[in-house]
């Protein structure tokens, strides 16, 4: 079955990507890849500590469901197979740059506004430039040469990929003691088939 958005918020349960390791190619949902420290060929260390950061204020979670290895597994394949929610908002692809640019204008505000780097941000700070985020650009989003997309756009795209990665299960709803009410109901549990 060809996989998209909608197929696997439905059957994905456990969604499993195929990482490149060494010569081969081994399936690993992105929480298992973040586990064994796979190593990311599209974000650099620094794009992927800064998606985790963020990624897990707006969705508590995110990082140990491996978001940053999700969406670095996303930028390798091919468009049509993407399931990042770019592709669903008709963003052009390559998505290398949105995330490129986004990261460091959220670096460099950060560091602007703080004087300290997103890794030390107490949860009240990094909750504040949420907040700002969410409704418009914060302070020092755009420097000169630095051309971003929107705070509130980036907030979004990256909201709406952690979300999917962090609670695209039964189990995930059960966790929060939400009631899962589908639109459609799978056709069978969740669960991931023995090969």
């Amino acid at each position: 079955m060809k996989i998209n958005r909608r197929n696997f918020t439905l059957t994905g349960g456990a969604l499993t990507l195929g990482f490149l390791l060494g010569d081969g190619v081994i399936s690993l949902t992105p929480a298992e890849a973040k586990a064994q420290n796979l190593p990311f060929h599209r974000l650099t260390k620094n794009q992927a500590s800064l998606i985790d950061i963020l990624g897990d204020a707006i969705v508590p979670g995110a990082k140990a469901a491996g978001l940053s290895h999700y969406i670095d597994h996303q930028l390798s394949v091919r468009h049509q197979d993407n399931l990042l929610i770019l592709r669903y908002l008709r963003v052009n692809p390559p998505f290398d740059g949105f995330y490129s640019a986004s990261l460091q204008a959220f670096e460099e505000a950060i560091q602007q506004r703080y004087h300290k780097e997103p890794s030390d941000l107490t949860e009240v700070e990094i909750s504040d430039f949420i907040t700002i985020m969410m409704q418009k650009n914060p302070e020092f989003w755009s420097l000169p040469g630095h051309e971003a997309p929107p705070a509130p756009f980036f907030y979004f795209v990256l909201r709406s990929d952690a979300i999917d990665v962090t609670y695209s299960t039964m189990e995930a709803f059960d966790s929060l003691d939400i009631p899962y009410m589908a639109h459609l109901e799978p056709a069978h549990t969740w669960e991931v088939s023995p090969k």
